[in-house]
């Protein structure tokens, strides 16, 4: 009977070590799939935001006509991991920039908060304009948003000209 018991904690330990193997691997691809890239989510560098109209929660009008400079836009989705992990990087590159420039879209169910909106909302509107919308709203639309998080730095002229999933990555002017 000792023996079954000994050969079996012996065959759990390997399998342990086996799986903390393989998750190991996983973390790896994972880490090496970023650095190639995806699907892009986000319309692409050089190309031109659709015009769009949209209502922030403050009630201010969101309009493609009325960007000035460079503007900072952030897509994030409340029950989206990665969203929730970018969040602080995306407040932290907001704070470098006038609130004016920076525009922060969550798309969610805004009033019913059984989806977590009102959390991503209340940490976003100290630094942009925010704006709640469902999905496949005129927002996400217009900034051809295909996943979440997205980041894009667009310009006066409705151009992007910084894309990609991680606020950190987008480029940095040295006057807004």
């Amino acid at each position: 009977m000792a023996v079954a018991v000994a050969v079996l904690g012996l065959f759990c330990l390997a399998n342990l070590l086996l799986t903390v193997g393989v998750v190991r691997r996983l973390r790896d691809h994972s880490a090496m799939l970023e650095l190639v890239g995806g699907p892009e989510v986000i319309s692409p560098v050089g190309s031109a935001v659709d015009e769009y109209a949209a209502v922030a929660i403050d009630g201010a009008s969101v309009r493609r006509d009325l960007l000035v400079g460079l503007t900072l836009v952030g897509f994030f989705s409340p029950t989206c991991g990665p969203c929730h992990e970018r969040l602080p990087l995306f407040v932290t590159r907001a704070r470098l920039m006038p609130a004016e420039r920076v525009l922060a879209v969550v798309v969610g169910q805004g009033d019913d908060d059984s989806d977590g909106t009102r959390e991503i909302v209340g940490r976003l509107t100290e630094v942009a304009t925010v704006v709640v919308e469902p999905p496949n709203g005129v927002l996400a639309q217009a900034f051809g948003v295909r996943g979440f998080p997205a980041f894009a730095l667009v310009d006066a002229s409705g151009e992007v000209v910084g894309a990609g999933t991680d606020p950190a990555t987008l480029p940095v002017a040295v006057a807004w």
